[in-house]
């Protein structure tokens, strides 16, 4: 189990080192030049020659490179150039925003599939099992910034209920989680419902039964247990999905995390504040599926032994 813990350290290392190089070198080619944004429009090329020497963005590429991975190392992103403000503090201030978001979003997803999901596997095409699949096909159907606009209609606007933008405390996170879970349900109630009618037909099933064990027993303990491992797998994959939906649903919220910052980042030509948040929710996404395959091992000791 060692060796496979680190040798998967090692390939999640490596693709993250491929992530940060790669986003340097995008950055650099297509972002164009932040001295002429943050310049009046009349600049002369001595002021835009200042900025460029304050940016860093005077000297060759390797050099920059070489300074934005010492600066790494050392856990210093650079200063934004918009907000002339270190970019870990910026990222710091906005990251658990999003965090709460995005957690609340997955866990009502995964809840919501889990209650459907069993549900419809006890008692295929019931009622339940067909409320299910009409939430998971409109899920997949509709965009999230839709879905986001007709909540605010809805339930800010109309009812009244929530708060149409900003955060105002936790009832300020019932919409956006709404709209995201949304977008992920659909392939965790399908996996969750099919691992189940799958695990229900098994033969160690048929005999629990015959030795009279409860039926909750049966579904709750012994079926979902194993159903709950290719859910674990969507569930890393879900993680991916967030860290981008998010980005939409806080645009339609105007809610302050940490997609908002870098959606104003990316219109500032923000060099250093893009490469951060891009850099950090990778390496969020990469240790959060090593995380998960470690997981994955100790739920299903076939996959410990082959290790």
């Amino acid at each position: 189990m060692r060796r496979f813990f680190l040798r998967r350290l090692a390939q999640n290392l490596l693709m993250l080192a491929f992530i940060v190089l790669a986003v340097f070198v995008i950055m650099r080619l297509t972002a164009g030049d932040p001295a002429r944004i943050k310049a009046p429009i009349f600049a002369s090329e001595d002021v835009l020659d200042r900025y460029r020497a304050e940016f860093g963005t005077d000297t060759p590429l390797p050099a920059q490179l070489v300074s934005f991975l010492s600066g790494i190392v050392r856990g210093d992103f650079g200063e934004s150039f918009r907000y002339q403000e270190p970019v870990f503090s910026l990222i710091a201030q906005r990251l658990p925003q999003t965090a709460m978001l995005a957690l609340s979003a997955l866990l009502l997803a995964v809840g919501v599939a889990l209650l459907l999901g069993v549900a419809g596997a006890r008692r295929p095409d019931g009622w339940l099992d067909r409320l299910g699949q009409a939430i998971a096909a409109f899920g997949q159907s509709a965009p999230t910034f839709w879905i986001g606009l007709m909540l605010v209609l809805v339930f800010s606007l109309g009812l009244g209920w929530f708060p149409a933008v900003g955060f105002n405390g936790p009832q300020s996170l019932v919409l956006p989680a709404i709209a995201i879970a949304l977008a992920v349900l659909p392939a965790d109630l399908r996996v969750i419902r099919t691992a189940m009618i799958d695990g229900l037909a098994q033969e160690y099933i048929r005999t629990a039964r015959a030795f009279g064990i409860p039926e909750w027993r049966i579904t709750y303990v012994y079926a979902l247990r194993n159903a709950a491992l290719p859910l674990v797998t969507v569930v890393g994959i879900d993680l991916g999905y967030l860290l981008g939906g998010t980005i939409v649903a806080e645009v339609v919220f105007n809610y302050p995390g940490i997609g908002q910052l870098a959606i104003d980042a990316v219109n500032a030509r923000d060099y250093p504040l893009v490469q951060a948040i891009t850099i950090v929710t990778a390496a969020i996404f990469v240790f959060v599926n090593l995380g998960i395959d470690l997981l994955y091992m100790v739920l299903d000791p076939r996959i410990r032994i082959e290790a």
